[in-house]
C-alpha cells in the first residue's frame, strides 16, 4: 500500500482529489483517513485569477502534500471531479497526457500515476456540500453551469452516501441564464456573475418579465424556441466543442435586446498609466439584473422544495457555481422547511477536489458519515514568523513585532479610521475572505466603504462590502444566532445594524455576515473584541478579500507585502508584525 511508512510502521489512507477541470478554477484537496488535511487553489499560487485557460492542479497539489510532509508516490488513489470519456461512462481514468497536464511530472520527482479514479462533476459537488455538512441526512442542490453535460442536481445524502434523485441537462442550465445578463450588461465574462448579484439590489424586479425561464412545481423550464433553440431539440453532440454554448449566447443576446437593452460595452478611459473603466449603471441595467436574481432565486426555490419534499428532512446541502450568490442562499435559508442550511464555502468548480476526495475517502471506508462538520475554512499555507520577518528586512520595511498584543494593535489603527490589510494563519478556501487574509476597517462610516472599492480594490463604487462580528453580536445585527461562518448567505440587517455598521449594509437592506465565535486563541475573535473593547462599538468590522480587482486573494507573505504596497492601504497586519505607511499631511 502507498500509504504505509514504514520508518512509522503508521498505515495512512491517503486520497489526492482534483478539481476545476473545465479550464479555470483548478485545485487541490488532501485527505487522509477521511479527514481534509490541506486545500488551496491553484490560482493563489499562478497569481492568475480562476487560474482561466489550465486545469493544472500541479502547484496546488505540490502544496497540499507538503503539508502532510508526503509526495505523490504516497497517496493512494487520486480523484478528478469530471468524466474524460462523456458521455460513455467511466470509473477511471489512464490517459497519461490528461494526467500529465494535471499533474506536472516535473513537480513530483517524474512520478507519473497511471490512473486516476473519476468522480462525476456534480456528484464531486454535492459530495463537497454535503460529507463535509456534520448531517446524517440531508437534501443536496447543486447547480452551475454545467459539467459532464448536467447544470443542476437534486441528490439525497445520508450516512450511507449520495443518491442522486433527478437531473437537469446543461441545455437547461441556470448558471449560463445567469452568466449571459452580466455579460450582456458589459460586466465581464462568466467570472464576473457575482457583480450581478450587487447590481440587482439597485434594480426593479418588476420591469422585466423573462418569460422564456419559468418556475414551476418540481423545478423550473427554460424554452428558448423563440431565438432558435427549442427545448426538445438533441444537443449532445454540441456540447464537448461549444457549439451550443455560443449558439445559447446569441439567443440570450437576442432575447435581452428584444427587451429594449442593447449589449452594453463599457467605456474606458486612460489615466495614471492605465485603463479604468467606467463603473457606472444604467437604470434598465440594475432592473434586467434585478429581474434576473428574483427569476433564479424563485427556479432555486422551486428546486429546494421538491428536494426536501423528495427526502422527507429538514436539512439542505447546496455547492455548485450558483451556491455563491449569497443572495439566493438567503432566501433559501428562510425557506419553509429548511431548519439547517450548509452550503459549501468553496462552491465553484474549485470545492469539487474537496468533494472528489471525500467522495473516494467514503468509498474505500475511510470516511465515515456523518462526518464532522466544517467549521472553518482555512485549509491553506501558513508562513512562520520568522519567515515574515526575513522578507519585511529583505524589502527594508518599518515594522513592530507587537507578538500575542498584535490585535490589540491593529483594532487600534482601524479604530482611527483607518484600512489594514491583515494576513494570518492558513489561507482559506474560496472567494470569500474569512479573517486570514482580509481587508479589514471601521463599518461605521459609508465613505471608508466607498474608498475600499474604489481606491484599494479598484471596482465598481455600488459593489458591497461584508461584516465580520463576533456571534454574540449576531442577533442584534442579523436578527439570528445561528453561525454564519462562511459569509455565503445573505441576512436582512437589523435596524441596529442600518445604524451602527452601515457600510455593510447593501442598497437593499441585506449583509453578508461572518460570525466568528469569541476564542482568546484565535487572533481574529481577538481582533473583533478588541476593536469593540476600543471604540464602544460592535465587534464588528467591515470585511472584504485581501487583493485589488485584477488579482486572486493574496496567498504568501510577498504577495501581500506587494499587495500593500502597491496601493493605500494604511497599514499591514502579518504575523505578529504591524506594518504602517506614514501619513502625509
Amino acid at each position: 500500500m502507498a500509504g504505509t511508512r514504514e520508518k512509522d510502521v503508521i498505515l495512512l489512507a491517503i486520497v489526492l482529489g482534483l478539481g476545476g477541470p473545465y479550464y479555470h478554477d483548478a485545485s487541490a484537496c488532501l485527505v487522509i483517513d477521511g479527514k481534509v488535511v490541506a486545500f488551496a487553489e491553484e490560482e493563489r499560487f499562478s497569481r492568475r485569477k480562476h487560474h482561466k485557460d489550465s486545469r493544472s492542479c500541479a502547484v496546488a497539489a505540490a502544496y497540499c502534500l507538503s503539508e502532510a510532509g508526503i509526495t505523490l508516490d504516497d497517496v493512494d488513489e487520486i480523484a478528478i471531479a469530471f468524466n474524460p470519456a462523456w458521455p460513455t461512462p467511466s470509473d477511471t481514468c489512464t490517459d497519461a497526457d490528461l494526467i500529465a497536464e494535471l499533474l506536472d511530472p516535473t513537480l513530483f520527482g517524474h512520478h507519473r500515476p497511471r490512473q486516476v479514479t473519476v468522480v462525476e462533476h456534480h456528484l464531486a459537488h454535492a459530495a463537497s456540500a454535503f460529507h463535509p455538512s456534520g448531517f446524517d441526512e440531508a437534501a443536496v442542490l447543486v447547480v452551475d453551469g454545467s459539467g459532464d453535460g448536467v447544470s443542476a442536481t437534486l441528490a439525497h445524502g445520508t450516512t450511507d452516501g449520495l443518491k442522486v434523485l433527478r437531473q437537469f441537462p446543461f441545455s437547461q442550465s441556470l448558471g449560463w441564464f445567469y452568466e449571459t445578463v452580466a455579460e450582456h450588461l458589459g460586466l465581464g465574462d462568466w467570472t464576473s456573475s457575482g457583480k450581478l448579484m450587487g447590481l440587482a439590489g439597485y434594480g426593479n424586479p418588476d420591469r422585466y418579465s423573462l418569460d422564456f425561464l419559468n418556475p414551476r412545481a418540481g423545478g423550473y423550464h427554460l424554452d428558448l424556441s423563440r431565438y432558435g433553440i427549442r427545448p426538445d431539440e438533441s444537443v449532445d453532440d454540441q456540447y464537448t466543442d461549444l457549439r451550443y454554448y455560443r449558439r445559447l449566447k446569441t439567443a440570450y443576446a437576442t432575447a435581452y435586446t428584444d427587451l429594449g437593452i442593447p449589449p452594453h460595452r463599457r467605456a474606458r478611459t486612460y489615466t495614471g498609466g492605465r485603463t479604468i473603466p467606467d463603473t457606472g449603471y444604467r437604470t434598465e441595467h440594475a432592473d434586467l439584473a434585478a429581474s434576473a436574481q428574483r427569476l433564479l432565486e424563485q427556479c432555486l426555490t422551486e428546486l429546494a422544495r421538491e428536494a426536501l419534499a423528495a427526502t422527507g428532512t429538514t436539512r439542505l446541502c447546496i455547492a455548485g457555481g450558483v451556491g455563491l450568490n449569497c443572495s439566493a442562499n438567503g432566501r433559501l435559508a428562510q425557506l419553509r422547511g429548511v431548519e439547517k442550511l450548509f452550503v459549501q464555502p468553496a462552491a465553484g468548480d474549485a470545492g469539487c477536489a474537496i468533494g472528489a476526495a471525500l467522495e473516494v475517502a467514503l468509498r474505500r471506508g475511510d470516511l465515515t458519515l456523518p462526518g464532522q462538520a466544517m467549521a472553518s475554512a482555512a485549509l491553506g499555507p501558513a508562513f512562520a514568523p520568522g519567515t515574515v520577518r526575513t522578507l519585511l528586512d529583505d524589502y527594508g520595511l518599518p515594522y513592530r513585532d507587537h507578538g500575542a498584543d498584535l490585535p490589540t494593535a491593529a483594532a487600534g489603527q482601524i479604530a482611527l479610521g483607518r484600512t489594514v490589510g491583515w494576513f494570518q494563519g492558513r489561507m482559506e478556501a474560496g472567494p470569500r475572505a474569512l479573517g486570514r487574509r482580509s481587508i479589514l476597517a471601521d463599518p461605521r462610516h459609508t465613505h471608508t466603504r466607498d474608498h475600499i472599492n474604489d481606491h484599494i480594490k479598484h471596482r465598481e463604487p455600488w459593489r458591497p462590502l461584508a461584516p465580520a462580528l463576533l456571534a454574540e453580536a449576531a442577533p442584534d445585527l442579523i436578527g439570528t444566532s445561528t453561525p454564519h461562518p462562511f459569509m455565503i448567505v445573505a441576512r436582512q440587517a437589523t435596524d441596529t445594524a442600518r445604524r451602527l455598521i452601515p457600510a455593510a449594509v447593501h442598497t437593499d437592506g441585506t449583509l453578508r455576515p461572518q460570525t466568528v465565535a469569541r476564542d482568546a486563541t484565535d487572533p481574529y475573535a481577538a481582533l473583533l473584541a478588541s476593536f469593540a473593547e476600543q471604540t464602544g462599538r460592535p465587534p464588528a468590522l467591515l470585511n472584504t478579500s485581501f487583493n485589488h480587482e485584477a488579482e486572486p486573494i493574496v496567498c504568501t507573505p510577498r504577495d501581500a507585502i506587494a499587495t500593500f504596497a502597491a496601493g493605500p492601504l494604511d497599514a499591514l497586519a502579518i504575523g505578529p508584525f504591524l506594518v504602517r505607511k506614514e501619513r502625509r499631511n
